[in-house]
């Protein structure tokens, strides 16, 4: 199936921020591989402020790939969806927030709130967006404390204030909320121990961090309990409590193999001695375009050191993958094998969101993974002191 990336990074490119696409939606089944075409889901929505957007509608794939689009007219939409057994939906609006719904065969739901606090919509129709709405109801005064700055954070990604952005996402006033919504899921999950609302909970506020705590994931998954631990999304929850622990700090990098831009093999053994950073990008994704000047900039300064860059591309398009690296004028060693998301080399190195990063040392360990530029950079200095700058 054709990846809709073009259509999902314009609309959605706050997920790329994120560990693991924020949205990160492993249902049931597939909403549109259903047999019996006469059951479906119907999803009304009467949501305050919405206007004329458009809505996108994520279902079963766990990259991101966006199912179908909903335009809502005057705040209002009905969305209908044929389906044969139980299933998650998760609506993405246009300022970037979401709404989750649990919805079984024949199901009718409604959405009412405002559009200014998504993440407070409230879904009726069945026990489990009940239960769902009891959540959203215990963090509303944490979320509606920091509605404003959550604009201001928008509008900066949207009109392209890096700086600006960057400096919202670490306000202190963000990231004690952040932590207070944490230890509401957290306090959900050990209450609803049997309930997937929990797994749901469990994926988004702590799985999908950038660095996620795998102890505290661990710690909450094992309080789970009954039919949900077996659950599709469950089952992604363990696959990336496994790949974190594989790809710790200490760990032996994966052995690869991958061609390069002239179409030669190229592996870890062609860095022996020294050290790696390895770049997963794509010319489709505006974040990685956008980090692709700071990994020239870090080329140019510690190359001359027993450093080197290997930039893995997840395109499929190999002329698009070789005018972004013509167009960025891309430091380093190139490779794709153009299988995108599908890519083994992507499934061993746990990439879920763009750009990743892995350093790994001489010997070929890992020593770090997913470090932001000023990090990157603290710890090449640390490597090669000789590059330190001078007071």
């Amino acid at each position: 199936m054709q990846r809709h990336e073009n259509k999902f990074v314009t609309f959605a490119e706050k997920i790329f921020s994120m560990k693991k696409i924020s949205i990160a939606i492993t249902l049931m089944l597939c909403l549109f591989s259903c047999t019996n075409k006469s059951k479906k889901i119907i999803i009304k929505g009467d949501i305050d402020g919405l206007k004329n957007d458009m809505i996108l509608v994520y279902g079963a794939d766990k990259n991101g790939d966006a199912l179908d689009t909903i335009y809502a007219k005057d705040g209002e939409f009905i969305y209908r969806a044929p389906v044969d057994t139980f299933t998650q939906v998760t609506l993405l609006f246009k300022n970037m927030e979401e709404c989750v719904i649990f919805a079984d065969k024949g199901d009718k739901v409604k959405i009412s709130g405002d559009i200014s606090s998504p993440d407070l919509l409230k879904v009726d129709g069945g026990d489990l967006n009940d239960e769902m709405n009891s959540f959203k109801e215990s963090i509303a005064d944490i979320s509606k404390s920091t509605s404003k700055l959550k604009k201001e954070i928008y509008s900066s990604y949207i009109s392209g204030n890096q700086t600006k952005y960057d400096e919202l996402l670490q306000s202190p006033e963000l990231i004690k909320a952040a932590k207070g919504i944490k230890e509401k899921a957290a306090a959900f999950i050990r209450s609803h121990t049997s309930s997937l609302v929990s797994v749901y909970l469990l994926n988004k506020y702590f799985v999908q961090e950038k660095n996620p705590d795998i102890a505290a994931i661990k710690e909450l998954s094992n309080k789970l309990s009954g039919s949900v631990k077996d659950s599709p999304l469950m089952q992604q929850v363990n696959k990336l409590i496994n790949t974190e622990e594989v790809l710790a700090a200490g760990k032996q990098a994966p052995s690869f193999s991958i061609k390069d831009i002239k179409g030669a093999y190229i592996n870890l053994s062609n860095f022996k001695d020294k050290y790696l950073l390895i770049n997963f990008w794509a010319s489709w994704s505006s974040p990685s375009r956008k980090e692709n000047s700071s990994i020239n900039s870090i080329y140019r300064r510690f190359s001359k050191n027993h450093f080197a860059i290997l930039n893995i591309s997840l395109d499929t398009d190999k002329m698009k993958w070789k005018e972004a690296i013509k167009k960025d004028s891309l430091s380093g060693e190139q490779g794709c094998d153009f299988s995108g998301w599908g890519s083994p080399l992507v499934q061993q190195y746990g990439v879920e969101v763009l750009p990743t990063n892995v350093l790994v040392d001489p010997r070929g360990f890992i020593l770090a993974r997913n470090l932001e530029e000023k990090d990157l950079i603290r710890k090449l200095e640390e490597l090669f002191i000789e590059n330190k700058p001078t007071n």
